[in-house]
């Protein structure tokens, strides 16, 4: 017959076991920790080589919460000037390489041809990534910019370059319209202008200032609305 086997545990082994501290978590496995280092990554290029290392940088790095907060921390970059044609920022820039890539029609189309009817529209304003379109009201004369800035434009659109993607605004109102007094118009000229109450810089405002022998309306896209200065 097979002698008994007796087994002894250590207390003291397994006191110090439990009262061992957990060991630090992985930086790969902490998404938190993971923000904080890729959030001081000085440019967007960097950012994009980052995404593409490993499937954690790419699941913290695309997410809302990272891409709000790398946007406040880096305000968007000069990449050119819009003039008759799109001129890329030079060397010795920091933005020189990202704007070379951007002057290719294939890349961006800064004219907005992608919209139904492009000969109908004219170019009002362009800021942070979205250009201002507005119709050509029926009847008017063409200015030096393709536009009559006496004209009240009341059909807008926002496009999106890049994406090739446009927004079509409501028309201004016709009662709205009215008290601009058209044939009083010395000049309308309407423009983009950041929302405050965004701060993922998703979403715009359209302002349309109209100065007349009567002093200063300011038409604010969101419902169109009347507000005089």
């Amino acid at each position: 017959m097979a002698k008994p086997q007796i087994c002894s545990i250590s207390t003291a082994t397994a006191s110090q076991v439990r009262l061992r501290d957990p060991p630090p978590p992985e930086p790969l496995a902490d998404d938190d920790l993971l923000t904080e280092i890729l959030i001081r990554l000085p440019t967007l290029a960097d950012l994009g080589r980052a995404c593409a290392v490993c499937p954690a940088f790419h699941r913290v790095i695309t997410s809302h919460s990272f891409l709000r907060r790398f946007r406040a921390l880096h305000p968007p970059a000069l990449l050119g000037i819009l003039s008759d044609t799109f001129i890329p920022a030079q060397p010795p820039h920091p933005s020189a390489a990202v704007a070379r890539a951007f002057a290719d029609a294939d890349v961006a189309d800064f004219w907005c041809s992608f919209i139904p009817s492009p000969d109908r529209w004219r170019h009002r304003d362009f800021r942070d990534g979205r250009a201002l379109l507005s119709a050509v009201p029926e009847g008017s004369t063409m200015g030096p910019g393709g536009y009559n800035p006496r004209a009240l434009a009341r059909d807008f659109a926002v496009c999106d370059p890049v994406h090739r993607r446009y927004l079509l605004l409501p028309a201004i109102p016709d009662d709205l319209a009215a008290l601009a007094h058209q044939q009083d118009i010395a000049w309308f000229e309407p423009f983009l202008a950041p929302s405050v109450e965004d701060e993922g810089g998703t979403s715009f405002r359209v302002l349309g200032p109209v100065s007349n022998h009567g002093g200063h309306l300011h038409l604010l896209f969101g419902r169109w609305r009347m507000a005089c200065f």
